[in-house]
């Protein structure tokens, strides 16, 4: 009977290797599972969108029973600028809910153009939506025909005929849609470029809110457009007017018709406004306007209605704070969704709001005094948003099993004790020298194979031994730094036309860097920086230093490897399986990374 391995070591030593080698294999087999999970999770968290923080603001159009809304989904985490989103017509009767198709885009403003026809307008276009059939059908797109992304362009309907109002410079222009043979006229001069716009429309006047993004600044003007003759010595350039239509076209004779506005209302409602939204309310006294607004920096995250009124003894009106609608709590920090959109119905006004996540509704009528008396708020049938509480903890649940993970691969390295390695490997050495010539040309040599988590650090430090030639490529060909290291955003799901393709192509070059690297470390030394701070060293199955064309084998394919966290998978789970640590390239090469043998004073962190 063949004796067993260690039957000549003695009885403590025995006992200690068969207990540190259950113990090894039982973190051997946890830290798979754990990779395994980690993996799955990270895959899991990206692909779900339900997770993601998100945020919305609703679009409002009262009929008599029943709600047109626009629900705008704001996109948060793929657009830093905040330019990203996506839309979609919704009608709410009741408790029905029904919802059109959702198209990409943010919104600017939404009107009724007829009794079954909806318009809504994008910063570049203007969208059609027949609402008398079961499907909303959209018509033809028309282009807004302004290239200036600050207009804030916006489509109202007054009196049947569409009028687009937008900002050039610091001017409130207003046109005609669609009619390039109007000039465009001049409404009100703000302080500064950089305006932001809102418009409703009441019997007899066209009203926009008017927000200065420098100050903050809150103001509300309200006019009634008209269609005249243009009259050429009236000192209004016309020429200069027609090159200003929305549409850019110059024209050889100047237009035949103008603009012209009657100003009604001008007045500065409030400072420091970060987001506003306001309704005309038609009373017997006349239209009255209702304001909420959001200040900025306000950590309350509150709120504020102001509504304007006149006193009953003179003409003179003025701005007094109102309520807004109740809630059941105040605005939480983590809630990204946190809006109020103002309409009216008649001679109530309506208002929309989300409070924690959820979309509620709440009407009021207007007493002469400007008091509000709201009715209790309704939530709406509307899908809810979710701000990142939940992704927090996600990420958390994350990053405990990768620490766990980590701590396992910490353990592996430096579980063992120095004094009975060096007994052990003293033994052994003893051991081999005792054998026959012939037995020894027959065995292969004791290598002690470096685990996964050691070649994964050994690997990070090669990385960034070769970021300097990484930057400089980068200055060369100009792509992004997140997309030279693609390869470390083990969870990324990208898009594969405008995000993928880019990543990899950066990805590829930096690989490749580091591979001709590795070669030629390995070539001149058997290892690369990275390995020689974990003794580590690349061997065939000799234990001797690799012939050349296994060297390059081996890093050729590292680029494969590591060039998607899809393709990763490949050689962790090889790693993970084999019993010698052997990724891809090292099973096409015919090589292993081992542990070099450790002198007696440093400390161990080998794994068997």
């Amino acid at each position: 009977m063949k004796p067993e391995p260690d039957d000549d070591l003695p009885e403590m030593l025995r006992k200690r290797v068969v207990r540190q080698r259950s113990r090894l294999k039982f973190v051997r087999i946890s830290f798979a599972i754990t990779a395994v999970i980690s993996v799955i999770l990270l895959f899991a968290a990206n692909q779900s969108q339900t997770l993601a923080p998100n945020a919305r603001v609703l679009f409002v159009l009262p009929e008599a029973d029943s709600l047109w809304l626009v629900d705008q989904h704001l996109d948060i985490t793929n657009k830093p600028d905040g330019t990203g989103g996506s839309f979609a017509l919704l009608h709410l009767d009741g408790d029905n809910l029904k919802q059109g198709e959702r198209y990409d885009g943010l919104i600017r403003t939404v009107t009724v153009i007829g009794k079954n026809e909806i318009g809504i307008t994008t910063p570049t276009r203007f969208m059609r939506f027949d609402t008398s059939g079961a499907e909303w059908e959209l018509k033809p797109l028309q282009s807004l025909g302004i290239n200036d992304p600050t207009a804030s362009p916006l489509v109202v309907n007054f009196r049947e005929t569409l009028w687009q109002v937008w900002t050039r410079g610091n001017e409130v222009m207003v046109q005609p849609f669609g009619r390039q043979e109007v000039a465009a006229q001049a409404v009100v001069a703000g302080k500064s470029p950089e305006l932001d716009l809102q418009a409703r429309v009441s019997d007899d006047a066209i009203w926009v809110s008017i927000i200065d993004r420098r100050s903050g600044d809150l103001s509300l003007l309200s006019f009634t457009p008209r269609i005249e003759a243009a009259v050429n010595d009236s000192g209004v350039d016309a020429d200069r007017d027609a090159d200003d239509a929305p549409d850019n076209r110059e024209t050889d004779t100047p237009p035949a018709q103008q603009v012209s506005a009657q100003k009604h209302f001008n007045q500065e409602v409030t400072g420091n406004v970060k987001r506003a939204s306001f309704a005309i309310i038609e009373t017997p006294d006349g239209a009255r306007p209702v304001v909420a607004f959001l200040r900025n920096e306000d950590t309350s995250r509150k709120w504020h209605l102001m509504v304007w009124t006149r006193d009953s003894k003179s003409s003179n009106g003025n701005w007094v704070d109102a309520e807004p609608p109740a809630r059941e709590k105040p605005p939480a920090g983590l809630e990204l969704t946190n809006f109020v959109t103002l309409a009216s119905r008649g001679q109530n006004l309506i208002a929309v709001y989300s409070e924690a996540g959820k979309v509620r509704m709440a009407e009021t009528t207007l007493a002469s005094d400007g008091a509000l008396e709201w009715s209790q708020p309704k939530v709406l049938p509307i899908d809810q948003t979710n701000g990142p509480t939940a992704y927090i903890v996600w990420i958390s649940l994350l990053f405990g099993v990768v620490l766990i993970m980590a701590s396992q691969g910490v353990w592996l390295m430096l579980n063992r004790e120095r004094a009975m390695d060096r007994t052990l490997a003293d033994i052994l050495e003893k051991h081999e020298k005792q054998k026959p010539p012939e037995q020894k040309e027959k065995e292969l040599p004791k290598l002690l194979y470096a685990n996964p988590f050691a070649r994964a650090l050994s690997l990070m430090l090669d990385v960034a031994m070769t970021s300097p030639i990484v930057i400089l490529l980068q200055g060369i060909y100009g792509y992004e730094w997140e997309q030279a290291y693609g390869f470390l955003a083990v969870g990324s799901t990208l898009d594969l036309q405008s995000t993928l393709v880019p990543t990899l192509e950066a990805t590829l070059v930096t690989l490749l860097v580091l591979s001709i690297y590795s070669m030629v470390c390995e070539l001149l030394w058997g290892r690369t920086f990275g390995k020689l701070l974990f003794r580590l060293r690349v061997v065939d199955a000799d234990g001797e230093p690799p012939a050349a064309w296994r060297i390059v084998v081996r890093n050729a394919l590292k680029i494969f490897e590591l060039i998607h966290w899809a393709v990763l998978m490949i050689p962790m789970g090889l790693m993970m399986l084999t019993g010698k640590q052997q990724r891809l390239g090292d099973l096409a090469a015919g090589t292993f990374v081992i542990v070099d043998v450790v002198p007696d004073e440093a400390p161990d962190d080998i794994d068997i």
